[in-house]
């Protein structure tokens, strides 16, 4: 029988605006304006440590003729024998050197013994810290760097002051954050802004951790209320990595190791199969009743129990026997067959957690470019992830590509763009309920230590044996979500303009976009070995589609006089998404 089920949702515009969206990729290299006078030339260094300094701004005073020094400290122009050269870079102080005829000038910097004012990105726009009155955590994600993780929600664990983050351990999983606990009995999702971009889904698995350069954590009303009810359980803010003016800088990261389970259930689950049976004994007798005969027909005498040879002989089955409980002695194997004769040897303990968790291994790739010149900056970066689940037959793998750039147009038109494509796959693992009975935790839990992995046919074993539980090989079950796989494609960004209207007045389009598709497949295979037999097999496929892009205009008016500071923000956003889901099973 085939079942299909077709839902379309759309969600209509909230409001309408226009957007003139230029992108523009630059990579100019040094850039100047050119004019009469002779080619200059030198190299700028610290005068503390004597490190030629990249990134440094040199201007001919009066003029609009500047470049950047190169990854050496070296610059070119050309300026009037009688000009006067400028050097400005952060972190030394600003420097004027004449040129006086000369075709080389060399300069030594010092360093500026001052800190600059931290700034936070909050909602739609920067702000310095210690203007902030709001609940507003930032990440430090130096730390979190040393980390190999699928998502950057797991590295803010334990890093932000009333965030909770929760995963099952799969990898590519599900990522649960809770900020400020449970508040709904709906959602309790905060919304995530990516490089202004909104994302009202909480699987976040498409970033690449790698990219990240800011986090940001809105928790109180008053700093996300900017956002409206979207923001009713908070607000992550993620900047990714952007360029900067000077050098280009190049980066290569390539890690590889092995992620190992550690107390594990086998820690306070019994794996000794007469250990077991002492507490079923201890039942019966605390509760009044006699060990029934199945329980015997396993472990013979109550006072002092033995392992039988098997746990399960299947009908048709030659068997002699001379114990006193009727375990057989010696049986015909070759009347084996599957799945018809089953046959199962008993265990005298397996352990059912070192059957299904074992070491696995990881691989993590990231290549990076970034840099820019007097107009421009750039960031580029590509990735894969590859990383085995210590579950048994699980599998996460990513790849990435993004692209971060911004032009100058003039010194009051910026246009930009940051745009990222990924696409995720997975197999297999523990589900996001990771402790419920139909999970391999849970399973690994009801089945019983004298139930074997394998029959003596090598297909795998379970409790068909009356008294042994209606449970399903927590191997198998494992073996069986190796066909559950999940690939999920994805494109989101934005494009942007910034124009200076006036020195406290600036104005900023932004049009963004999310684009997903993703694509399930599931098989359920039979369950002979059950003492309730599964004898059909079933498939089942989905498809999904989702489209949402908001357009963003904002107005900016910051004007600082002696000992305050002004700042309005006024904007407008439409919103516009739709969906589409597509399943069928048989």
């Amino acid at each position: 029988m085939a079942n299909v089920l077709l839902r379309n949702r759309v969600i209509r515009a909230l409001g309408v605006a226009a957007l003139l969206a230029l992108c523009v990729c630059g990579t100019a290299w040094g850039q100047q304006v050119a004019g009469p006078g002779q080619q200059v030339s030198g190299t700028v260094t610290s005068s503390t440590t004597g490190d030629k300094l990249w990134g440094v701004t040199v201007r001919v005073k009066g003029t609009g003729t500047q470049t950047v020094t190169d990854q050496q400290g070296r610059y070119a122009l050309v300026a009037p024998a009688d000009a006067v050269l400028t050097y400005a870079t952060i972190g030394y102080r600003g420097t004027e050197r004449p040129v006086g005829g000369q075709s080389t000038v060399d300069v030594a910097m010092e360093q500026a013994p001052t800190t600059l004012q931290e700034v936070v990105v909050t909602g739609y726009t920067s702000q310095r810290r210690a203007d902030i009155t709001g609940a507003v955590s930032s990440v430090n994600l130096e730390s979190t760097n040393k980390q190999t993780t699928t998502s950057v929600l797991q590295r803010l664990d334990g890093r932000v002051p009333g965030v909770t983050i929760n995963n099952s351990g799969s990898p590519g999983s599900r990522t649960t954050v809770r900020i400020r606990g449970v508040s709904s009995f709906h959602d309790n999702d905060p919304l995530y802004i990516v490089d202004g971009t909104p994302v009202e889904d909480s699987y976040l698995n498409f970033l690449n951790p790698a990219d990240i350069g800011e986090v940001q954590v809105l928790k109180d009303a008053s700093s996300a209320s900017i956002y409206g009810s979207r923001a009713s359980n908070g607000v992550i803010i993620i900047e990714t990595k952007k360029g900067r003016p000077g050098g280009r800088a190049a980066s290569l990261d390539v890690r590889t190791g092995v992620a190992s389970p550690t107390r594990g259930y086998d820690d306070f689950v019994m794996t000794d199969a007469l250990d077991y049976f002492k507490v079923i004994r201890r039942a019966y007798h605390n509760a009044g009743r006699a060990i029934p005969p199945e329980v015997k027909a396993l472990y013979g005498d109550t006072v002092n129990p033995s392992i039988p040879r098997y746990t399960y002989i299947g009908t048709g089955v030659t068997v002699v026997t001379t114990d006193p409980f009727g375990r057989p002695d010696s049986i015909n194997r070759s009347a084996y067959s599957y799945p018809n004769t089953l046959i199962m040897p008993a265990s005298a303990g397996t352990n059912w957690w070192d059957a299904v968790f074992s070491p696995a291994q990881f691989s993590d790739a990231n290549l990076s470019l970034s840099g820019g010149g007097t107009d421009n900056t750039y960031n580029l970066s590509l990735s894969y992830l590859k990383q085995d689940g210590t579950a048994a037959y699980n599998q996460f793998q990513r790849g990435t590509l993004r692209v971060n750039t911004a032009y100058n147009i003039s010194s009051k038109l910026t246009l930009g763009e940051n745009i990222a494509v990924s696409r995720e796959q997975a197999y297999g693992g523990l589900d996001d309920n990771a402790l419920g009975e139909g999970n391999i935790v849970g399973k690994n839990i009801l089945m019983q230590p004298i139930v074997p992995v394998y029959d003596i046919g090598g297909n795998f074993a379970s409790g068909k044996a009356t008294g042994l539980g209606n449970n399903t090989n927590p191997l198998k079950y494992a073996w069986a979500r190796r066909l559950d796989r999940n690939t999920n494609d994805r494109a989101i960004g934005n494009v942007f303009g910034r124009f200076a209207v006036l020195p406290t007045v600036s104005v900023r389009s932004q049009f963004s976009f999310n684009l997903t598709q993703g694509q399930f497949t599931g098989f359920t295979p039979t369950t002979f070995e059950n003492s309730e037999v599964g004898s059909v097999n079933a498939i089942a496929q989905n498809d999904s589609r989702t489209t949402s892009w908001t357009l963003t205009n904002t107005a900016t008016y910051a004007r600082t006089m002696e000992k305050q500071n002004l700042s309005v923000l006024v904007g407008q956003e439409a919103i516009s998404g739709s969906g589409r889901f597509m399943a069928g099973g048989i």
